[in-house]
Order: structure tokens, then C-alpha cells, then sequence
């Protein structure tokens, strides 16, 4: 269930009082909700207790998965993961996975089948130090976070580096630890800035454009921002792992609402690393610690949740990262 934020300009509240709002699930529903064949949707998971990738259709169903643990130091050998804790697919299908403890980015094909791979431990433009999440941008070109050199990479199709985006530090465009990666309709790029406890805003070419957050626990504050996803209607998402929510933001930072709380029941978290939203407006939190997915209705409301802790297939080991692709056509057409 989502709660909702009081905001000061509600002329039917006490402007003193700091209650919630609890939305009622029977008053947000549309009268006829749609049905969407979410058998054409696939999910993505980064299960990186397991060092693997697994395929689930948009109801829980697992399709496919692949990887197997690589070795303790290196060499690392192609197709073998070590803590995997991104997945993103291109328009073509391919799937890119940020291999966080081997410090590299691997491609595969639809089936499973390595493709290629860049990086390796150390710092500039081909390297990398415990990156952990990546987004595919609509010309094909990757966007990486490369959290432990505190910057962002753009790099083709062919792992070819394009441009850097930040440097440590807390100023405007600087970061600390970033973790979280998102775009919206026009391109802009969205940080999760981990330990500077905020959400940067950059254009396509990398600019700085704006930010919002501090540190706190109170409802429109962040507590280690890890996971972001940005809504259709430009909602912003952001999963608190040390909070155990996920709060809605405006663009200007202003809190719009709070989905979850600590626990184990439907619709509660046990760090939530990652948040996405499907073309239809369904959302999809990587729960870490309760070793499952959840899935919550364009309101917001639980729907359905797959994983349990193991390491047979379907189950969830720490699932870190999330990504999603799906059959051409099924997606509404943009407007």
C-alpha cells in the first residue's frame, strides 16, 4: 500500500499536523483495471549470492538462467561471474551484466551465450572498481556506474569508452559511492549518489542539471539511496536500502509518497537494492533480504511476489540488480 505525503498546501488538512494519508487500495483502482499479458514481459535478475543471471516472465516464472561462479582472484574466465550486481537489455536483445567483484562489464547474447566483455580492476576510462549497476540507453550506448571511483561511464556497443561523468567529492556533479542509475522520456540521466545521501540530475551529454535529498529518516529525507527508477509520468522512485522503503519524488525533490516498510509480509522490505517500472506502469522491487521480487500495480498496490532463499533454480541468493525487456508489440506505442 502506498502512503501518501501530506503536503503543506492542502487547504483541508491542519498545516500543523504531520499525519499520513493512507490511501484506500478500492478508491485508486480504476473501475475496470486492464488486463496485461505479463507472460511477455521478462524480468532480469542479477542473483548475485548465486554468481548467475536469471530470466523470469513478468509472473514469477522462471525462463532461464546462466553463469557460474568464477574463482576467487583472477584470471576471470569468460561467462563466469563473481557478486553480479547489475543486468540491462539492449534493443537488440543483448544482455549486459556489471560482474561487480571482477570489476568488468560482460555482454551476452539472448540465449545466454557470452558475447564480450571490457574492464578489469583499476581506475580511467577502460577500468573499473566495483561497479554496480548499468542502464542501456535508446541509442545503444551503456551507462555504468562505476561506484568505487565515484563516477559514471558512457561506453558503445562494442565496449568502446565514450565519456565520464563526476569525479569524489560532494559538490554539484561530484559523487560519492553512486549505485543507482535511471533515464527518463527525454534522455536525462538520474544518479543515486549513495553516500551523499541525494539523486543528481544530468542531461544526455552528462551536465549537470540538478539534485535533491539529505540524510535522514524522516518521510522526504534519504538513507542510503541505492535503487532509482523514473516513472512515465516523471515520477522518481528511489529505494532506501538502509530505510526499507521506496519513496516518490517530483523533480524538484518534493516527496509525493512512501511505498513499504521494514518486514517481511507482502508489500514490506528487507533492503530494497533496486526499483524498475514497466511500460504498463507495474513496478518491480528487488526485495535483497527477503530474497524476492515484488510486483505492485501501476498504484502501487502488492500484487504478487516469486523467490525464496537458495541456490536451485528460481530461488534467490542476495538478488542485487534488475532489468527488463520483452516480445516486440507488447509495449503500449508512445505517445
Amino acid at each position: 500500500m502506498l502512503v501518501e505525503s501530506n503536503t503543506e498546501n492542502k487547504e483541508d488538512k491542519d498545516a500543523s499536523s504531520e499525519a499520513l494519508e493512507i490511501i484506500d487500495v478500492e478508491e485508486t483502482l480504476p473501475e475496470e483495471a486492464p488486463q496485461i499479458d505479463h507472460s511477455q514481459l521478462y524480468v532480469w535478475v542479477a542473483d548475485s549470492g548465486n554468481d548467475r543471471i536469471q530470466k523470469f516472465d513478468g509472473n514469477g516464472k522462471l525462463l532461464m538462467s546462466f553463469g557460474t561462479s568464477g574463482k576467487t582472484r583472477p584470471p576471470y574466465l569468460p561467462g563466469e561471474f563473481k557478486t553480479p550486481s547489475g543486468v540491462g537489455v539492449d534493443t537488440e536483445g543483448y544482455i549486459w551484466v556489471v560482474d561487480t567483484g571482477s570489476h568488468r562489464i560482460q555482454k551476452f547474447d539472448a540465449d545466454g551465450d557470452f558475447f564480450l566483455e571490457f574492464g578489469g580492476e583499476g581506475w580511467g576510462q577502460d577500468k573499473f572498481y566495483m561497479p554496480e549497476e548499468i542502464v542501456v540507453e535508446p541509442t545503444g550506448t551503456i551507462l555504468v556506474a562505476d561506484t568505487s571511483n565515484h563516477c559514471v561511464k558512457r561506453y558503445d556497443s562494442d565496449g568502446e569508452f565514450v565519456l565520464s561523468i563526476g569525479f569524489a567529492g560532494n559538490f554539484d556533479g561530484f559523487m560519492k559511492f553512486p549505485v543507482g542509475l535511471a533515464l527518463d522520456r527525454e534522455g536525462n540521466i538520474y544518479v543515486a549518489d549513495r553516500d551523499n545521501q541525494r539523486i543528481q540530475i544530468f542531461n544526455e551529454d552528462g551536465q549537470f542539471l540538478s539534485k535533491f535529498g539529505e540524510y535522514g529518516f524522516e518521510e522526504g529525507r534519504l538513507n542510503f539511496p541505492t535503487g532509482i527508477a523514473v516513472r512515465r509520468d516523471g515520477t522518481i522512485m528511489v529505494a532506501e536500502k538502509s530505510q526499507n522503503r521506496v519513496q516518490l519524488f517530483d523533480r524538484e525533490g518534493h516527496c509525493l509518497g512512501v511505498l513499504g516498510e521494514s518486514g517481511k509480509r507482502d508489500g514490506q522490505f528487507n533492503v530494497p537494492c533496486s526499483v524498475v517500472e514497466d511500460p504498463y506502469g507495474y513496478v518491480f522491487v528487488v526485495d535483497t533480504l527477503n530474497q524476492r521480487i515484488q510486483k505492485f500495480d501501476p498504484d502501487l498496490n502488492f500484487l504478487s511476489k516469486w523467490g525464496i532463499l537458495g541456490k536451485e533454480p528460481g530461488q534467490l541468493y542476495n538478488p542485487c540488480g534488475i532489468g527488463l525487456s520483452w516480445e516486440p508489440d507488447w509495449a503500449p506505442q508512445e505517445e
